[in-house]
């Protein structure tokens, strides 16, 4: 009879920075969207402002519950390696979709074409220089 041992998951050590990333992601994911809620219930403020504060706000918390959740996945896929502009701007695109999805798919739209657009550049031009030594 064969035995069947169990494949252990090798789990990667959290940095500090990784795990306040996670903590603050779960943390404002929380917290955005318990105001959301709570806006919604709020007395004196206008039925139609209430509704679309609170939806915004329930919608971008949702958005970052998903990236906390989805965090240890886009670790391995190279989470770190996205830097700077790249983030800040995947992070606009994310809350322009949640609050106008059709600007929102026009910016990501733009970004993946500028994206493509650069990288076939910076292949070329890799191309074209003279072997290192």
């Amino acid at each position: 009879m064969p035995a069947n041992p169990k494949k252990s998951k090798q789990k990667i050590p959290l940095s500090a920075a990784a795990r306040w990333q996670r903590f603050l992601l779960a943390f404002f994911s929380v917290s955005l969207i318990a105001a959301g809620l709570l806006i919604d219930f709020l007395p004196n403020v206008d039925a139609s402002s209430s509704r679309f504060l609170s939806g915004t706000l329930l919608k971008v918390g949702l958005v970052l519950g998903l990236a906390w959740v989805s965090a240890p996945q886009l670790e391995r896929l190279g989470w770190q390696r996205i830097r700077g502009t790249l983030l800040v701007a995947i992070i606009i695109i994310v809350v322009l979709y949640a609050i106008r999805p059709k600007i929102g798919a026009i910016a990501a739209a733009l970004l993946v074409g500028g994206s493509l657009v650069f990288s076939l550049v910076g292949w070329f031009r890799n191309l074209t220089q003279p072997p290192r030594r």
